[in-house]
């Protein structure tokens, strides 16, 4: 009997061909590439996120500093003296008469003594005042006149050996009051400020004798008026004005010192030092610590709101305020004159952008060339990869 064969049902198996598996292959390469694209372009703008924040956060920071010093500045206020001489003006009068001043320092060229910041980089901007923030006095309960600056100066990143990264950081610079005869205070400075503005008080100068006071002789010059940091008095002594040391950054490039200092960092002294009053390093001043890294640009443009003889008022800069006054100024700010405001611009770069500028002169940055139709490919590049902040910071109504 005959036995009938049934089909086989079970599926043929076989192997998968080369072809078929490269072109799974290649299907995968450009899955995962497509994958890759998308997240280093989500990685870049996550990056690009992140430091534009950081930039920016790092000028607001600044920026906050600087408004809370203004917030409290001291530059003048009444006082009754004797009228100035014949022979000024009535703007000059009006301005400076009946009057005690310390400088207000916006971009100070021009000046007696030393400049407050010797070791600043030219090009940009720079401020120094006296300003009430600080400690209190516990049995008057005021807060002595503390002196504040701001500057822009090329130095290191790192204290370490051999690096010798560098770049543009702006700078805050700060003296609290008290202790006349400390370096570290601002009261010798304000000494001698009051002394050789308004009036040396000097009880053995011969009557008649001229004053040392340039103001009270009449004179409205910057030249004529001491740098804020230039000089310092010890009111103990009659041996008059020294100078004094000047505000300097950590970690500086000292060959871009004007006048550097005599070490490297200063000695910090011993605890018995500290705890012993006629120790000389209580007349160090250490190093200022920067508040913004990576800064291509620091300017400062102050505005004095001016009443006019016909009526109504005007807002001044500079230059016109000089020309108002009767001063040779030029674009120069008169230091006897509080602003009313101060426009402030800050830009930064990114940190790949910071390591392309790797001499001193790359951070000089000419933006009026940048920012015209002038511009070069470099300077474009430049401002890509850059982030300005601009604010105008109003100062407190002045004492009429």
């Amino acid at each position: 009997m005959s036995q009938t064969k049934t089909p086989d049902k079970t599926p043929t198996q076989r192997g998968t061909t080369l072809i078929e598996l490269l072109s799974a292959m290649a299907i995968l390469s450009v899955l995962i590439l497509v994958l890759a694209t998308m997240l280093d372009a989500a990685f870049d703008g996550f990056r690009d996120g992140a430091e534009t924040v950081a930039q920016r956060g790092e000028a607001r920071v600044a920026l906050a500093w600087i408004e809370r010093d203004l917030a409290s500045h001291v530059s003048s206020r009444p006082a009754n003296l004797p009228r100035l001489p014949a022979g000024i003006s009535e703007q000059q009068r009006e301005s400076f008469e009946g009057r005690l001043f310390l400088p207000f320092e916006v971009n100070r060229l021009s000046g007696s003594g030393e400049p407050s910041f010797p070791n600043a980089a030219n090009g940009f901007g720079s401020l120094a005042f006296a300003t009430r923030i600080g400690t209190s006095n516990d049995e008057t309960r005021e807060t002595p006149p503390a002196v504040v600056g701001y500057y822009v100066a090329y130095a290191r990143h790192s204290p370490l050996a051999g690096d010798d990264g560098a770049g543009m950081k702006l700078f805050r610079h700060y003296r609290p009051g008290g202790h006349a005869t400390g370096e570290g205070y601002a009261d010798g400075l304000l000494l001698h400020a009051t002394r050789a503005i308004n009036d040396d008080g000097d009880p053995t100068r011969a009557l008649g004798a001229p004053k040392e006071a340039v103001v009270r002789q009449g004179l409205f010059e910057n030249a004529g008026f001491p740098f804020l940091f230039a000089s310092r008095e010890d009111p103990n002594t009659t041996a008059g004005p020294r100078a004094a040391v000047p505000p300097w950054p950590a970690r500086p490039m000292s060959e871009r010192l004007v006048s550097p200092p005599p070490t490297y960092l200063p000695t910090r002294g011993s605890d018995g030092d500290w705890a012993d009053p006629t120790s000389p390093v209580h007349d160090s001043v250490f190093p200022d610590e920067a508040i913004c890294d990576h800064l291509v640009r620091f300017e400062l443009k102050p505005f004095r709101r001016v009443n006019l003889p016909s009526g109504g008022s005007s807002l001044m800069d500079a230059s016109a305020l000089n020309q108002h006054l009767g001063l040779s100024g030029g674009d120069e700010w008169p230091a006897l004159v509080a602003p009313d405001l101060i426009e402030v611009v800050i830009t930064v770069v990114d940190e790949v952008t910071a390591r392309r500028l790797s001499r001193y002169e790359d951070w000089i940055i000419d933006w009026d060339r940048v920012e015209s139709p002038a511009a070069t490919t470099a300077d474009r590049a430049l401002l890509a990869t850059s982030r300005t902040t601009r604010q105008r910071i109003a100062l407190p109504a002045r004492t009429p």
